[in-house]
């Protein structure tokens, strides 16, 4: 009979300090990984305009910040803000501060926060199971759709997920070694302070999940992360996270409640969708580690011998899935918060794939890249359609030259994968993922130039020089689907056919809401009026306008929206 006994790693034979410095290459793969984030996030960070939503939301509040000093309440339009806590909005406002209200200015923190993820994300995989996994764990990263895309968006999301990995990181080592235990923990509550302060309620119970399953599933977590929750920790997560609150409940009576139980899925997906999405989210790398996990489903996820290494980020991605089913994806962590654990988690199942299921994969994912440019190049040409959908074939039509060089890339990449096969898993994952940098300056491109669709950026533009002093600027829609106009407008403008905000009680604020008729009584004035409506109720306006006061003007057309004016 013989008896198994445990394999320990070349780290676990030392004594901690240890003895041995690291190898030079796992510097070099750290650096590589830094270097790429950095050319990726920082050196595309002044592609495109901000879209509205929740970027305008961010990006206008931060503008309000430092132009009236007010760093306590996020407004945006004189609006109050406060689905959101105000981190994001602090740190993308001291980068107002620092190099002036641009749109590069405002993407710099995000920038920074995943350049930080990338970084945290390869010292994970480095402690659960040594650099190699956690170089390809960072490049999976690194090399994703939603990296590209969602990691790059004015948001709390990136900050939130930067946050949520340095209290993993230090959970771990906590975890790890009992010397500094009680540092690294203090230092845990601090990030999930922060993390609370970014994206509310949705971080505290992620973390609380991951540490509950962990602590029901190894012993050794119960008694190692107990020291988690002394008074002094609790104390440090409370002094961080309450006067915020309170203030805004002083401030705002009925907040807190209300906030606790914040159901607004008006700007949220719906969770199938939501679900859904990360298959284009976490592309390539979903597609690779597929068919390990359809054919091989025991030699990939090893049950039976599973260990802390491996249940720490499948807990902490489905934990992630779970509070973003509860409480909706708008207030959720994200998918860019769950985006390092997905990485940590493929980059092991990609080595213990097979061969043949490797190339299956890569196979896999150069299918579904082929059919997602298939997509959009022969998105077919509409008719007797809307404006607003003939305006956006030709913004589509502008996008098939990206497509061709993604085509290219998908292609180069997959023969060099094939061609690499038989060498180590990590050689071939950093030739099957290589062709996402090309493709993702493909998405950033493109995004770019859907943004005169997306964003009131060209509108904003058109009309600051021709506003002076008494000239009015009024949207039709809602804040949020207008809020760039925060961000890029030179002064307040007004809300045509909208209500006031629950905590926009006072007069003052609920000046800005207007409706048809006060707006029809002022159209025949001296001053001047600039209305910004829809393409599709440009027939609406003119029988109205022209029924009334007989002064129409339709002055530009930006993207999908045209402005009116009372002026010649």
């Amino acid at each position: 009979m013989v008896a198994s006994a445990r394999t320990f790693s070349l780290e676990d034979t030392f004594l901690s300090p240890q003895i041995l410095n690291p190898p030079p290459t796992r510097h070099a793969l750290l650096a590589f990984l830094l270097t790429l984030a950095a050319v990726l996030h920082i050196g595309a960070a002044g592609w495109g305009d901000l879209y509205d939503g929740t970027e305008g939301e961010v990006a206008g509040a931060a503008r309000e910040m430092v132009a009236v000093g007010n760093w306590l309440t996020p407004t945006n339009d004189d609006a109050p803000l406060l689905a959101t806590p105000p981190l994001t909005y602090w740190l993308v406002a001291l980068s107002y501060k620092a190099f002036g209200v641009t749109a590069t200015a405002a993407r710099l923190p995000i920038a920074l926060a995943m350049i930080g993820t990338v970084a945290l994300t390869f010292l994970i995989g480095e402690r659960l199971a040594g650099y190699l996994r956690g170089f390809a764990a960072g490049l999976i990263l690194v090399c994703s759709a939603g990296g590209f895309l969602r990691g790059r968006m004015v948001a709390p999301d990136a900050v939130c997920a930067f946050l949520i990995c340095a209290s993993i990181y230090c959970a771990v080592r906590g975890y790890q070694y009992q010397k500094f235990r009680r540092l690294w923990f203090g230092v845990f509550w601090l990030g999930a302070g922060l993390a609370t302060l970014t994206k509310g309620v949705a971080a505290p119970l992620l973390f609380f999940g991951v540490l509950l399953v962990l602590a029901i599933r190894f012993r050794e977590a119960r008694l190692r992360f107990r020291p988690l929750f002394n008074w002094a920790n609790l104390l440090l997560f409370a002094l961080i996270v309450a006067p915020w609150f309170f203030w805004m409940e002083k401030q705002f009576p009925g907040f807190l409640s209300r906030f606790l139980r914040w159901a607004d899925t008006s700007h949220g997906l719906p969770r199938g969708q939501f679900l859904l999405l990360h298959l284009a989210w976490w592309f390539p790398a979903i597609f690779l580690i597929l068919p390990g996990l359809l054919f091989a489903p025991r030699k990939t996820l090893r049950p039976d011998e599973a260990g802390f290494a491996d249940w720490l980020p499948l807990t902490w991605l489905l934990v992630g899935l779970g509070v973003a089913i509860v409480l909706g994806s708008e207030r959720a962590c994200s998918t860019t918060a769950l985006a390092p654990a997905f990485a940590l988690f493929a980059a092991c199942a990609w080595q213990r794939t097979s061969r043949p299921l490797r190339a299956a994969g890569i196979t896999l994912a150069l299918i579904a890249g082929l059919s997602a440019v298939a997509v959009v190049y022969f998105r077919p040409a509409s008719f007797r359609l809307p404006i607003t959908q003939l305006i956006a074939d030709a913004a589509w039509v502008s996008l098939r030259p990206l497509c061709q060089v993604a085509v290219a890339s998908l292609l180069v990449s997959t023969l060099a994968a094939f061609f690499v096969l038989r060498q180590r898993a990590e050689i071939t994952l950093v030739l099957a993922l290589a062709t996402m940098v090309p493709i993702g300056f493909c998405l950033i491109e493109g995004r770019a130039r859907l943004a005169p669709f997306l964003s009131l950026a060209d509108a904003a533009e058109y009309l600051n020089p021709r506003l002076g002093r008494n000239g009015e600027v009024i949207y039709e829609g809602s804040l949020h689907s207008g809020s760039s106009l925060g961000f890029y407008l030179g002064k307040k403008f007004f809300l045509l056919n909208e209500n006031p905000g629950f905590f926009e009680r006072d007069a003052e604020s609920q000046r800005k809401y207007l409706d048809e008729h006060f707006l029809l009584d002022a159209w025949d004035r001296s001053d001047p009026l600039y209305l910004i409506i829809d393409a599709d109720r440009v027939a609406y306006w003119r029988g109205l306008i022209t029924s009334r006061v007989h002064i129409y003007h339709h002055i530009t057309t930006c993207g999908s929206r045209v402005v009116l004016s009372n002026q010649l």
